[in-house]
């Protein structure tokens, strides 16, 4: 298979999902929630989305093919486990992704208001991003690689424009946050750092791999800290009234009345990267694990472009059944997202805790263990959605281990 994403095209593909909608959402809450701590909460934060994605890049290089790092969590803690945590990411990406659709659609809905609630708008969006990902995965990567550029240059300019340009903007005056609070905030802003692991799944189709994925990874890393640096920095220097401000207002200064729509397109365009991203990875996770016989053997089929598209197929037919339930009010996007939240974080805790049993570095298996012990914070905060979810999914996978453990024995 000819190896089609280079390392502009995968730094593309990692800036917008990992930046995702949490760059819209979550600069004013951890404003709100740590006041002046916030920006020390930011780059503590960063921090550590620096580790993982050193963790992850560095199993992906070790452990390369459409399994991603559930190989290296097989490498770690045996094939019981390695099953397991494809289940989990599998089984996440059953969930998450309908949830990125309907947020899309309300996107959309905010520019045309015709799409009333955005239903309509998450169909058109699954459409578009299941005929895109059945293509050659260089498409999806170059406009990865053009919309995350548009989108880091746009929050980028408006909150330079804020630092250097706003003359006379007050900063806001906001108390220093207390250890619980600043403590909280950390939680809040650790969602940030989720979405590195997805990497794994492509080194099969990436150039020169040792060479295209650490620099990718730092190209992304870098593109990322400044997006959130520069906001954090910006965002207390608009507040008016005393208020906090949304960043709707961080791009007001510069695009004026053009800040909401473009604001809705930026988050159209991360709604569509983090779908072409985490799907089309998953979606080669799917393949490898049927073709181990893990799952039915016709979702290993690719087509001509060398995508999965048996596996791309299912998973947006399960989108779309999960589109439908919460058309009819079965679903709401709190519950898909716990869901899916609940699954990526115990994805990311074995893989983490791979790493800090496989990789030889003390200062990275160290970092690698704290990882882990955040991971298992969060998960002990999740819902009750998340925590159904995600104890249905590994009860299942103890039962069919034990029932090959049956079979094995009396063969």
């Amino acid at each position: 298979m000819k190896k089609n994403l280079n390392v502009w095209t995968l730094a593309g593909f990692l800036v917008g999902p990992v930046l995702g909608s949490g760059v819209v959402l979550l600069p004013p809450l951890a404003l709100e929630k740590a006041g002046a701590g916030a920006f020390s909460a930011w780059a503590v934060t960063l921090v550590l989305m620096g580790v993982f994605a050193g963790v992850c890049a560095a199993l992906a290089l070790r452990f390369p093919g459409d399994g991603g790092l559930t190989a290296a969590v097989g490498a770690a803690f045996g094939d019981r486990y390695r099953t397991l945590c494809g289940r989990l990411l599998a089984g996440a990406v059953c969930f998450g992704p309908a949830a990125v659709l309907l947020m899309a659609g309300e996107f959309l809905g905010e520019i045309v208001p015709q799409f009333g609630g955005g239903a309509a708008g998450a169909w058109l969006f699954l459409a578009l991003c299941v005929a895109l990902l059945l293509r050659r995965v260089s498409f999806a990567g170059m406009l990865a690689l053009v919309c995350s550029t548009v989108i880091g240059a746009g929050f980028l300019c408006g909150s330079l424009s804020v630092l250097f340009f706003r003359e006379g903007a007050a900063a806001l005056a906001l108390p220093a946050p207390s250890p619980a609070a600043f403590g909280e905030t950390l939680v809040l802003l650790f969602w940030a750092v989720i979405g590195w692991e997805i990497l794994g799944n492509y080194t099969l189709e990436i150039e020169s791999p040792k060479r295209s994925i650490p620099l990718a990874a730092g190209i992304a890393f870098c593109a990322i800290c400044a997006v959130y640096l520069a906001i954090a920095a910006a965002l207390p220097r608009i507040g008016a009234g005393g208020t906090i401000p949304s960043m709707t207002d961080l791009l007001t200064p510069l695009f004026g009345s053009f800040a909401s729509p473009l604001l809705a397109v930026f988050g159209i365009l991360l709604c569509v990267c983090t779908y072409l991203m985490v799907v089309g990875g998953v979606s080669r996770l799917v393949a490898s694990m049927a073709e181990r016989g893990e799952l039915p053997r016709m979702l290993a089929l690719r087509n001509k472009e060398g995508a999965p598209s048996r596996a791309i197929a299912a998973l947006g037919c399960v989108h779309g059944a999960g589109l439908l339930l919460s058309s009819l009010s079965v679903l709401d996007v709190a519950s898909l997202v716990g869901a899916a939240n609940g699954l990526f974080l115990l994805n990311s805790l074995l893989a983490v805790a791979a790493a800090a049993r496989l990789l030889r570095s003390p200062a990275v298996r160290t970092a690698s263990a704290v990882l882990a012990a955040c991971f298992l914070i969060l998960f002990a905060l999740a819902d009750r959605t998340a925590l159904l979810v995600s104890v249905t999914v590994l009860l299942f996978s103890l039962k069919e281990a034990s029932r090959g453990d049956r079979v094995a024995v009396s063969g």
